[in-house]
């Protein structure tokens, strides 16, 4: 068997199979036209479905591996969508929009996402010194407040003077508690919401992230905001303002404390990083990847996160209960009620 073949023969595959994606994906971009002529939204999640299971079927028939086929599978798909979500639409309103703190990593990131659509969005963040200020925002007809969560309250305020009447204005903040008030008096007379994009500047687009909309008192602004980030692929929940901060204390300062939990009982335990390393297993592994990227996060955005949401008593209430019943499971000579917290758990997924 010559070895030098064979890997020519695996090259010559690879090319084929490259050139294979790229005339896949030139025939998405032509159905994302057809979409965008005939206003039919770019994603159709069935669908993607649909085709997930055609590409298991397929492994399972040829004796491949069903979980590798199904991430080939994905990943071509979010290159579609990508592809499709690039595309210009002749229908679209183009705005005059000013980002408030845009030098930042994630107002940067909406910056790239708004002027690849081809709006027009101006950066006001002292930071840069090109000249524009807050007072900029008076012919915007978007403004996007991306500014740590102890200045929003302080920017919607001065907003409220400057901008004109019919402007479009929303937070990015991940927590909305303090700034609430302003929130719902600003929305009796403004078009005005709060938007939570639930992932960071490293995401490569909005394709499957989740993006929260809130409604503050103004369902005009809702459906004006919805439109903005609407066909980007992401997937869009419409809430109540006064129940955002409730689910962050889970979804963000519950996965957060886990997280920190986790590695300050690492960092206490003796072991090295490395050591650690050299013997874990997979679970261990996963959970150590989640906590190096949290470990190097804004500590001071993380402690906001935990100090300023106002359901944080009843989440470290919960969170501590569950600790104690976990150590009182473990530690006992009878199994039932260990067996009982894992079964709850796993009933809990299946819903």
């Amino acid at each position: 068997m010559d070895l030098e073949k064979l890997r020519t023969e695996i090259d010559d595959t690879d090319t084929m199979i490259l050139e294979l994606i790229k005339k896949r994906t030139e025939i998405a971009e032509e159905i994302g036209k057809y979409k965008i002529t005939n206003d039919i939204p770019i994603r159709n999640v069935p669908v993607e479905e649909n085709v997930v299971k055609k590409y298991k079927n397929f492994a399972e028939r040829y004796d491949i591996n069903p979980s590798t086929v199904e991430i080939i599978c994905r990943a071509l798909i979010q290159e579609s969508v990508e592809k499709q979500t690039a595309l210009p639409h002749s229908e679209l309103q183009l705005k005059n929009i000013s980002i408030i703190g845009g030098a930042g990593k994630m107002g940067k990131w909406i910056f790239d996402l708004l002027t690849n659509v081809g709006h027009k969005v101006n950066i006001i963040d002292p930071s840069l010194n090109n000249g524009l200020t807050i007072k900029d925002t008076k012919t915007s007809d978007v403004v996007i407040v991306s500014v740590p969560i102890s200045a929003v309250n302080d920017i919607l305020n001065k907003l409220d003077d400057i901008c004109k009447k019919d402007a479009l204005i929303f937070d990015i903040a991940s927590l909305k508690s303090p700034i609430v008030k302003t929130l719902k008096r600003m929305a009796k007379i403004r078009k005005i919401c709060s938007i939570h994009p639930m992932f960071g500047p490293s995401a490569r687009s909005m394709y499957n992230r989740n993006l929260i909309i809130c409604d503050c008192g103004n369902s005009e602004a809702v459906s004006e905001a919805k439109i903005l980030f609407d066909n980007k692929g992401a997937n869009i929940r419409l809430m109540d303002l006064d129940s955002h901060d409730d689910y962050m204390s889970y979804v963000l300062g519950l996965s957060h404390a886990v997280n920190i939990a986790f590695f300050t009982v690492l960092e206490r335990s003796g072991y090295s990083f490395d050591d650690m390393c050299s013997v874990a297993s997979t679970t261990f592994i996963k959970n150590m990847e989640t906590n190096r990227s949290v470990a190097s996060e804004d500590p001071i955005l993380y402690y906001d996160i935990q100090h300023l949401n106002i359901n944080r008593d009843k989440l470290w209430s919960l969170f501590s209960d569950a600790i104690k019943d976990l150590k009182k499971a473990s530690l006992d000579g009878n199994p039932t009620r260990f067996i009982e917290l894992m079964d709850l758990g796993k009933a809990y997924f299946k819903d």
